[in-house]
């Protein structure tokens, strides 16, 4: 992600592979658009919540094939259903951890699961990260389709794994 902004600055179109909705010349910004940013100020804010919400994550069962669906599933939504723009930056992956662990304790009621979110929530507060106004933030630059989507998603992924190890 950090050489990706860095080409960003030297001029080459790394931006060109976000996800536009409905265009087939974009379809590739499903799988891209996660580790593609504006700036620095955009990568250190997702870097937060990534590594708060993917180290949680990779303490789960099916930790890898939990997040390739829910960069998939998420893409895709925002790729079919989302509005006009050029949708870029991990922020729907972290919301889809959130959504992951959240359907974790849900769905499978075990200590790891519920343990995970509990540290979740103690550490983005003191990250001074606030779920909700991130999950439901509606400004201009960001892709609110991407956090809602992927929140959904990892909701989706964690419900389909529920009966997995």
């Amino acid at each position: 992600m950090i050489l990706l902004v860095l080409l960003d600055l030297v001029g080459v179109p790394v931006k060109s592979f976000g996800i536009v909705p409905q265009s087939e010349s974009h379809l590739v910004g499903i799988v891209t658009a996660p580790f593609i940013h504006d700036g620095w100020s955009h990568l250190s804010g997702n870097l937060i919540g990534l590594a708060i919400s993917g180290y949680l994550m990779s303490q789960q069962s099916y930790f890898k094939r939990a997040s390739i669906a829910i960069i998939f599933l998420e893409g895709t939504f925002v790729w079919l259903f989302a509005g006009d723009g050029n949708h870029i930056g991990a922020s729907g992956v972290v919301m889809g951890y959130y959504g992951f662990l959240l359907g974790t304790a849900i769905f499978k009621r075990n200590l790891v699961g519920v343990v995970s979110l509990a540290a979740l929530v103690i550490l983005t507060h003191y990250a001074n990260i606030s779920f909700f106004a991130t999950l439901l933030d509606f400004s201009e630059q960001t892709s609110s389709e991407g956090h809602i989507f992927g929140f959904l998603s990892g909701l989706g992924v964690s419900y389909a794994l529920k009966r997995a190890a």
